[in-house]
C-alpha cells in the first residue's frame, strides 16, 4: 500500500486541526515537518489500513527524509524493526525545477514556486542526503535515474521491484 507523507501532511493541513498551522509554516518554508507529526500520521494511516484491509506491506513515499525521521520511527515501532530498502529517485536540480514549475500551473500548492524549491533543495542536501548515505552504506539503497521520461522511470522501478520479494522491502 502506497502512503505519501506529503499527501498525509497536506490532508492534515486541510482538516485545519491543531497541527495545520505548523504543517503549513514548515512546508511553505521548504523545511521538514516535525517528526512527531509526520510519524504519527504515518502510524495512524498504517494502523487504519491494516485494520480495514489486513494489508501490512507499505511503500512509504517521502520517508524517512532525515536521520531524525528514522530515529522517530524507531521510537514508535521499535529498534528491532529491520531497515527496509530505500528507492532513491535521483534527478538533476535543473530538471526538478522545471518539473515542479510545470506542476505549479495545476497543483495550487503554495510550495510550488522558485523560492520554496530552492529552500526545499537546501533542506534536501542538509537533511536527506545523510539518510541516503546511511541506506547506501547498509546496501539498502536502490538508485533510480529519474531524469528520463516518466514511462522509462516507471519501467525501471517495476523491473527492480519484480526482482525482489515483498519481504525485502
Amino acid at each position: 500500500t502506497h502512503l505519501s507523507t506529503g499527501d498525509l501532511l497536506r490532508a492534515e493541513r486541510e482538516k485545519g486541526g491543531p497541527t495545520a498551522t505548523v504543517i503549513e509554516e514548515y512546508m511553505t518554508a521548504g523545511k521538514l515537518v516535525p517528526n512527531e507529526i509526520t510519524v504519527t500520521l504515518l502510524k495512524n494511516a498504517m494502523e487504519m489500513i491494516t485494520r480495514t484491509t489486513g494489508k501490512t506491506n507499505f511503500l512509504l513515499d517521502g520517508f524517512p527524509r532525515s536521520l531524525d525521521n528514522l530515529e522517530a520511527w524507531y521510537e514508535i515501532f521499535g529498534r528491532e524493526t529491520d531497515l527496509p530498502k530505500m528507492l532513491y529517485f535521483e534527478c538533476p536540480y535543473e530538471v526538478l525545477e522545471q518539473r515542479i514549475l510545470g506542476r505549479a500551473k495545476f497543483s495550487g500548492r503554495p510550495d510550488d514556486n522558485i523560492e520554496s524549491i530552492k529552500l526545499r533543495f537546501d533542506t534536501f542536501k542538509a537533511e536527506t542526503l545523510p539518510i541516503v548515505e546511511l541506506f547506501r552504506s547498509k546496501g539498502k539503497c536502490v538508485e533510480v535515474d529519474t531524469s528520463q521520461g516518466r514511462q522509462d522511470v516507471y519501467n525501471l522501478v517495476v523491473a527492480h521491484l519484480a526482482e525482489h520479494t515483498a519481504e525485502e522491502f
